[in-house]
């Protein structure tokens, strides 16, 4: 067993179950069988009886649920990864099925085998009984997370496109992350495109950049064969047809062996918000797509944490005008060292957070729509006069299109998305394509205050209403970190019926453009239908994500959002200051510096 491949088979289980002697190793791998498994072939099929432990040792695995219903993929199983240790244990059927999604190696250790290693070795069974228990306690997040891919397929879509200086910076950039790449293209394949290539990946500790393009055809196949994840490369001003690579190869086809496939679209330095990026989804089934753009190293950093699913995405919580605290408390994390790959939010969230990739985090652009939101007047005060309610909505309409135009969510630097509440049927709608004005407008119709917005005969209002922080769908992204930021401390406290404003003073207020205090009964009601049901959840989101926070803005009106200012520097400072105590193992970000 000791050949070319065996220190990177034993580094592989000295991670899995720690530091192990010599002779605990030479034990494990003399009494296990190493098993080859083809692309789709079954390492087991759910309900079979047999209990034997299975280790990774090269390739990717798939675990799926197969009922009457059809089949369900429960996620991936890399390399130095265990397979079916519950049954070991427990003697109880297989869960699920699991096969090669491409060439793969496993080592089989039975359960006799396992006594016979644990009783020379005692610390071999906690190891094991560590890993099994950190694996059961893991929270929602963290189950979501798969491995880093080994092998990563670039496939050029023009041929006359040069892809060397991307791939390079790619390189640079993986290495920043203590992730070892190696680029391996047409020239490094033996005419028979045999074993050698194999084993230079195989043997690779860190990730292997396969390179492909159309001049190559049998290159191309065989980077396919053994792809974890496959990187569609295009000129983002090219033609959007299919290409010649794509339908050859057959990239498109729906089976159950389908890798992830992400298009990465390839601008021009300094180039403007892209337009009309729909067009490359035509004929296309693909996972994801990322904008980046020629000597930007914010977007080849954002790439790399992508393509090795350690990307951060932020989500942002609704609260009515202050939602402006959100653009401080993103300026503190960008200072603090924070990049972020994706955007979610809901109402003020959505609004806000989108309107900050919308600017690329430029501040001044972001203080301008700030200061030009403040001024406009759809404010939420309109609530005290329900007549006004509906030009309050087409205000808000008016002033989303005037500041992002025909830009649609899928244009966007940086993917992002926002949710609204679909009264008709009673769910989550989540927004992730279309004219970003029109979805936040759905997002951000709180009941009351402006009308639902009606579209193809479904009614959408506030997504507040049922995802106020909406974590949920950021799981749909290759994320290792999660950091939500919600907007609290606006509860109103106890009314005196004897200072409430008249209906016609304030309806004097008004039309005078005179700021009156909120009216607490109102403001009850609103914080309540837009509170409640996430008040339940919050303890549940925390645990779904790396960071939680909340930004106390008690002092600051709901219903009045004439201090933008003094609302964004509440957001900042308290964002700065949770930061600055949180202890040093949370700082992922600096970890990965």
């Amino acid at each position: 067993m000791k050949n070319k491949f065996y220190d990177h088979y034993r580094e592989l289980l000295s991670n899995l179950f720690g530091e192990m002697h010599e002779s605990t190793l030479s034990q494990i791998f003399e009494g296990a069988k190493k098993t080859e498994l083809d692309g789709g072939e079954y390492l087991f099929r759910q309900g079979d009886s047999e209990n034997d432990l299975y280790v990774v040792l090269s390739g990717r695995l798939r675990a799926i649920n197969e009922d009457k219903s059809g089949i369900t993929i429960l996620g991936d199983i890399a390399e130095g990864e265990p397979v079916g240790e519950l049954a070991l244990f427990t003697d109880e059927p297989r869960m699920a099925s699991i096969l090669a999604i491409r060439k793969s190696v496993v080592l089989k250790i039975s359960k006799a085998e396992y006594h016979a290693v644990v009783a020379k070795n005692p610390h071999f069974a906690s190891s094991l009984t560590k890993f099994v228990i950190n694996r059961m306690r893991r929270n929602v997040l963290e189950q979501k997370v798969e491995a880093i891919p080994k092998n990563i397929v670039f496939i050029q879509l023009q041929e006359d496109y040069d892809l060397g200086p991307w791939i390079n910076e790619i390189k640079i950039n993986l290495e920043a992350l203590s992730i070892q790449p190696q680029v391996l293209d047409g020239a490094f394949k033996k005419n028979d495109g045999s074993a050698p290539v194999l084993e230079l990946m195989e043997s690779h500790n860190g990730v292997n950049l396969l390179v492909c393009s159309g001049k190559d055809s049998e290159w191309t196949k065989q980077c396919l064969l053994y792809a974890d994840l496959i990187i569609l490369a295009s000129d983002f001003y090219a033609e959007s047809n299919l290409y010649d690579i794509e339908k050859s190869h057959k990239l498109y086809e729906n089976n159950i062996l389908n890798r992830k496939k992400y298009l990465l679209l390839l601008h021009p330095e300094n180039s403007p918000v892209p337009e009309n990026t729909a067009r490359w989804f035509k004929n296309r089934s693909i996972h994801l797509h990322i904008h980046a753009r020629k000597n930007n190293l914010m977007d080849m950093r954002r790439i790399c944490r992508i393509i090795t699913n350690q990307a951060v995405g932020l989500v942002l919580g609704g609260s009515g005008a202050k939602g402006y605290a959100h653009t401080g408390a993103v300026k503190a994390l960008l200072k603090a060292g924070v990049e972020i790959d994706f955007l979610g939010g809901s109402s003020a969230g959505a609004l806000y957070g989108i309107g900050m990739t919308y600017s690329d985090f430029d501040f001044d652009k972001i203080n301008d729509i700030c200061e030009k939101s403040s001024s406009e007047e759809f404010e939420i005060n309109d609530f005290f006069l329900t007549f006004l309610s509906k030009n309050s909505g087409k205000k808000v309409g008016e002033f989303s299109r005037k500041i992002f135009r025909d830009t649609n969510l899928e244009d966007l630097w940086i993917t992002s998305y926002c949710v609204s509440t679909n009264m008709s049927n009673n769910e989550v709608k989540i927004h992730n394509t279309g004219l970003v004005w029109k979805q936040i407008q759905e997002s951000f119709s709180s009941p009351g205050i402006f009308p639902p917005v009606v579209v193809e005969n479904q009614v959408y209002v506030d997504g507040g209403l049922s995802e106020n922080i909406p974590i949920e769908p950021m799981y749909r992204y290759p994320i290792k970190h999660i950091i939500a930021v919600s907007l609290t401390g606006s509860e109103p406290g106890k009314i005196d019926l004897n200072n409430i404003p008249s209906v016609w003073n304030q309806i004097k207020g008004k039309f005078k453009k005179k700021t009156l205090q909120d009216n607490p009964v109102a403001t009850t009601v609103m914080l309540s239908s837009m509170t409640f049901n996430p008040k339940q959840r919050m303890e549940i989101n925390k645990s779904k994500v790396s960071l939680y926070f909340e930004i106390n803005l008690r002092a600051v009106s709901l219903l009045n959002d004439a201090n933008w200012k003094r609302v964004v520097k509440k957001g900042n400072d308290q964002t700065k200051s949770y930061l600055e105590q949180l202890p040093l193992e949370e700082k992922f970000w600096i970890k990965n510096s």
